[in-house]
């Protein structure tokens, strides 16, 4: 039985994988880093890195080195999604 006709998505939605970054970012964390542990391609990453600074939920930091890093309107939004039943699919 597939796992759709359950009501069992595999895929993340926005939020979710939007959530997922910020969590990983509680504490500055390089590009790569953040890429293995969050299971998307390069490509993908980068775009959603590009979203959540232009949305002021993360912000690029280059000292002491090149580093991306949750800000406090991301903690905001973390909150939020909690309190909505977003659940983020790294704590499980």
């Amino acid at each position: 039985m597939a796992l759709d006709t359950l009501g069992v998505s595999s895929r993340r939605d926005k939020i979710a994988i939007m959530g997922d970054l910020l969590t990983i970012m509680q504490e500055p964390r390089r590009l790569t880093h953040i890429l293995y542990k969050s299971n998307m391609s390069y490509v993908q990453l980068v775009k959603y890195l590009e979203n959540l600074i232009d949305m002021g939920l993360a912000e690029k930091r280059q000292s002491p080195y090149r580093s991306y890093t949750i800000t406090s309107n991301g903690k905001l939004f973390m909150d939020l999604i909690k309190g909505n039943g977003h659940n983020n699919s790294l704590d499980k």
